[in-house]
Parts: C-alpha cells; sequence; structure tokens
C-alpha cells in the first residue's frame, strides 16, 4: 500500500511539472560523430477564426463558391460568370474564397538556418498542429521532418515538436561511416486572440534536444 501511494505522489508531481522540468536529456552520440543543435530562435502560428477549414469544418467542405478566372467572385449562381465549384476541393489557384480571411499559417526558424514556412492549401489537407507539418516541404524527400502539435483555444499551453532528421542530411562520422538523429520536446506556446478570437501564437526561444541516432546504411 505504501509503494502505491508514492507511486501516485510521484505521477501526481509529474503532471505539474513544467515542459522544461520535463525534458529528456540529449543522446550521447558514438564515438567520432557529430550531434546536431535544434534551437528555435522564432516560433509564430497564425489560426483565423474565418480560415478555410477543410477538415473540421462540415460546412466549409460543403459550401461551393464563384472560381471565376484566377480568383474568386462572389458566390452567386445567378451573376457567377465562372464556374460554382466546393471551396475545397483540390487544385484552386488561391485559398482565400469569398467570406473566409487570411490562411492559417505556421513559420519555424531554426537557428541552424532551416526556414521552415506551412499554410493550409487543399491539395494537401493536413491539420496545422496536429502532427507532420509541409513545415520545410522541398525538403521532406530527404526526410527532414518538423512535426508540431498544439492547440491556438488557450492563452498559454503547451506545445510538442518531432524533429527528424532523414538520411538526406546523414552526417559523417570520423570513421566514414553516416548518421541520422531524431528529437522532441514539449513547450510553452502563448496565445493572443483578437476580438474576432483570430489567434497569434509564439514560443520564447527553445532546443530540441536530440534523442536517437540511426546508422545510414
Amino acid at each position: 500500500m505504501a509503494t502505491r501511494v508514492l507511486v501516485m505522489a510521484l505521477l501526481a508531481v509529474s503532471a505539474y511539472a513544467s515542459p522544461s522540468e520535463l525534458r529528456p536529456h540529449s543522446v550521447t552520440p558514438p564515438e567520432g560523430c557529430p550531434i546536431p543543435t535544434w534551437q528555435v530562435n522564432e516560433f509564430q502560428w497564425y489560426n483565423g477564426s474565418h480560415s478555410l477549414d477543410c477538415i473540421h469544418n462540415q460546412v466549409d467542405i460543403n459550401t461551393k463558391g464563384c472560381l471565376c478566372g484566377h480568383g474568386w467572385c462572389e458566390p452567386d449562381p445567378a451573376t457567377c460568370n465562372g464556374t460554382m465549384v466546393n471551396v475545397c476541393w483540390t487544385g484552386m489557384p488561391n485559398y482565400e474564397p469569398w467570406g473566409y480571411g487570411p490562411l492559417e499559417t505556421l513559420d519555424i526558424d531554426f537557428a541552424d538556418g532551416l526556414n521552415c514556412h506551412d499554410e493550409y492549401i487543399g491539395y494537401r489537407i493536413h491539420d496545422i498542429g496536429n502532427g507532420a507539418s509541409n513545415c520545410g516541404y522541398a525538403d521532406r524527400g530527404a526526410g527532414r521532418i518538423v512535426a508540431f502539435y498544439g492547440s491556438s483555444n488557450l492563452e498559454s499551453s503547451t506545445g510538442h515538436i518531432d524533429y527528424t532528421l532523414g538520411d538526406g542530411h546523414a552526417l559523417k562520422c570520423d570513421n566514414g561511416s553516416s548518421i541520422t538523429y531524431s528529437g522532441s520536446t514539449d513547450f510553452q506556446l502563448s496565445c493572443t486572440h483578437d476580438a474576432y478570437f483570430n489567434a497569434t501564437c509564439t514560443a520564447p526561444v527553445f532546443e530540441i534536444p536530440v534523442l536517437n541516432y540511426k546508422w545510414v546504411v
């Protein structure tokens, strides 16, 4: 019984620990191998209350707009001089249909020069804040993936990032072998909201610790 009480007490303490207190230590690389440093210098996420949402919002999924030329016109079938199409269809020339506000965007700038920009667009339906983003999309073929998890609803909350350095960015060890790494961390996420509940979220400078390595054959 005493052991059970002790375990429950430890769990209770860990539940209220801050993200920095829970951050795991970095892995020790094999002898002669370099290890990267992933410091996030700037983090900004904009999530507008009127951004197009083709994932959660059935109203948006069902909505049709007037596509005329290379943009959107007033969505009135009686006056549309183009084509009435679902606003969530793929291949649209832009992604701010009539009545919708600015796009949801995510920008993460790393000290090592990786500048990630992600935004919601129809032909890559994904959900910013719920996993692997298209941040650094052109680089994903080489296996460098940044996954972000978080909520923009609260003024203060905990975000999470996973970082994978794939085979295309393998580092060389002294013995000629190639090695890649991955890591993750929680971080403090702060959001401000305007009168329309548009959210702009930022974070202080933080580091993503390297937790695992893998040899590249």
